[in-house]
């Protein structure tokens, strides 16, 4: 532990009073930091110089020796219990954004994996003989029924029918491929 002094402005009664708790206290308050805080020296260095800084702030009201010691340890113990606190809610809103940038980052390898799986369609459907690709892309791409398909290109709708088995069959066989 630091031997840390406080040097605040005010009378120097006051400050001379202060510093004498601070010698009497700070050393069994840092105790007591230590031991909630685990051993986390850092930690209790600030719970220490919070609890004084505290106990400067409420000096006039506490001039009794037990109330200020009673107020000091109240008081490294509500900071102690305010750092956890913040640090559970950090560590939620950490594990919350990093579950978000997981799944940011797998929705944007699902639509990578779309992009590229609709450019693989679209390089087979260019490939298909032109009556077959004219019937799959007005099936497929525009919604038509057989029967609006057969009616614009004046085909039958068994013809309609034959060229999307024969799309479909083509697809399935270059996916697996």
């Amino acid at each position: 532990m630091k031997n840390t002094r406080f040097t605040f402005g005010g009378s120097s009664h006051r400050q001379r009073e202060f510093e004498r708790l601070y010698d009497q206290y700070s050393g069994r308050i840092y105790g007591f930091a230590l031991q909630l805080s685990g051993g986390d020296t850092y930690l209790s260095e600030e719970i220490l110089q919070i609890t004084f800084l505290r106990l400067w702030e409420h000096f006039d009201e506490l001039r009794d020796h037990t109330k200020a010691l009673n107020y000091m340890f109240q008081t490294a113990r509500n900071t102690f219990l305010n750092y956890c606190e913040h640090e559970t809610v950090r560590f939620i809103y950490t594990d919350y954004i990093l579950q978000r940038r997981q799944e940011a980052d797998s929705y944007d390898e699902q639509q990578q994996d779309a992009r590229f799986l609709e450019e693989y369609l679209r390089e087979i459907v260019a490939k298909m003989p032109p009556m077959r690709r004219k019937v799959f892309v007005m099936s497929r791409y525009r919604h038509m029924s057989n029967r609006e398909i057969a009616k614009e290109l004046n085909i039958s709708e068994k013809t309609v029918e034959v060229h999307i088995t024969l799309a479909l069959k083509e697809l399935r066989e270059r996916m697996n491929d």
